[in-house]
């Protein structure tokens, strides 16, 4: 049941305010903008990163209009004939490219560090100012208290005149006038600061996704320069002995295509008879853990000799000497040692399946051995100058899958993780 001093008050202040301003105060809508940062420190400060941040944006700018160059360039190398000079400038260019790339994502992390700076500095101006008008409301609701109370004995018990009346009457309409400011003051305020705490998380996330991005342009780079050293020693800048290696690599992926082709009918017959090969191998489990994820996608448009041949599989960061295991139950096909993939292992499974695993620092099986799904086939490698490392430049596991002896996406086959 609500108190008649309640429905009394309500009445005189609506009646007050209406005679007084002629007016009923409505709460408004407020935005993050309606708040303006009172401190003059906070501003200078803001003022200040807001001056590096477009200073740093118009520096990405003129970066990303060098790297189109660089693009230009790189598309234009890609359509003439394979030279040795020719390979090496488009290495150059794709290593000044990714050196820019780089540039960039530093910039923009830079700038993104300093916009979350802002928003550190907004909101510490602005919780300060919140407290400023909790203070404020809570001195505005004593004050009409103590008027809530005298209004409520005149109006009992009489008062002297109604002059006096229609007086205090007035002074709690204007303390009810500047709680309603106060109250749309701090609402602003809390408004403000929320939605400059969710720009903060989410600038986080920003940075966070750069940050990965950054760390896979170094490896790029450093792909993309160890790429250019091989080339270098394979080939001593002549085009002769240029052609020889690229003819020997082509020729290495038409030796593995037609050697399934050849092997495929024999080994199924032998897979047909092996209870164990009834669990299948069109899903295929991944031959290690991929913790530092793919470093190579299948045909990646950014593998540093795509200009010679696409790149048949997936390469897989890990570390030196890491267990790797078949995909699936099948008989190995052969171990081999070629100038593309080093020390490598072709299994054959059911279905039409192959896989190769390349870059192997040891192999632990032999020619036409059944192996299960997860059996050890070897070690990683890929070290340049370390046994086994063939055409690489840095430790990973490239894995391949083949379908009827054409390479195919091994993501099409892997289980999802």
């Amino acid at each position: 049941m609500i108190h008649p001093k309640g429905y009394l008050i309500g009445f005189v202040i609506l009646i007050a305010s209406a005679a007084c301003f002629g007016f009923v105060y409505a709460m408004g809508d407020n935005t993050p903008n309606d708040v303006v940062i009172e401190d003059a420190g906070a501003v200078v400060v803001i003022d200040s990163l807001n001056e590096q941040i477009s200073e740093k944006r118009s520096d990405v700018e003129k970066l990303n209009q060098n790297i189109d160059k660089y693009r230009e360039k790189i598309s234009l190398l890609q359509s003439k004939e394979t030279t040795i000079e020719v390979e090496l400038e488009l290495l150059d260019n794709r290593i000044a490219k990714t050196e820019l790339d780089i540039d960039v994502t530093e910039k923009e992390m830079s700038a993104l560090n300093d916009e979350i700076l802002v928003l550190e500095t907004q909101m510490e101006a602005v919780e300060a100012q919140l407290s400023r008008s909790r203070e404020s409301l809570a001195q505005l609701l004593r004050q009409m208290d103590v008027y809530d109370n005298d209004l409520t004995l005149q109006l009992l018990f009489g008062s002297d005149s109604f002059g006096d009346l229609f007086t205090r009457l007035q002074e709690l309409s204007s303390v009810t006038g500047d709680l309603k400011s106060a109250l749309d003051q701090a609402e602003a305020e809390r408004v403000r600061f929320e939605s400059d705490r969710a720009s903060q998380i989410g600038k986080r996330k920003q940075l966070a996704d750069l940050q990965t991005q950054q760390e896979t342009q170094m490896a790029l780079l450093e792909d993309e320069q160890g790429s250019k050293g091989i080339l270098l020693a394979q080939t001593q800048r002549s085009e002769a002995q240029f052609q020889s290696f690229l003819s020997e690599l082509r020729g290495e992926q038409q030796y593995v295509n037609q050697q399934i082709a050849l092997l495929q009918d024999e080994v199924e017959r032998k897979l047909s008879s092996v209870d164990s090969v009834g669990e299948g191998s069109s899903v295929l489990s991944w031959p290690v853990e991929p913790l530092k994820g793919i470093s190579a996608l299948f045909h990646d448009k950014s593998y540093p000799f795509r200009h010679l041949f696409e790149h048949p599989g997936i390469d897989l960061p890990v570390p030196l000497g890491t267990p790797v295991l078949s995909a699936a139950p099948g008989y190995v096909a052969w171990t081999r040692t070629g100038n593309m993939y080093g020390n490598y292992v072709m299994v054959i499974h059911s279905n039409g399946i192959a896989t190769l695993y390349a870059h192997l620092s040891k192999v632990s099986v032999s020619q036409d051995q059944f192996v299960s799904r997860g059996s050890t086939l070897g070690l990683s490698g890929g070290v340049p100058g370390t046994p086994g490392a063939g055409l690489s430049t840095g430790a990973h596991l490239h894995f391949e899958v083949r379908l009827n002896g054409i390479p195919t996406d091994p993501l099409n086959y892997l289980v999802e993780r």
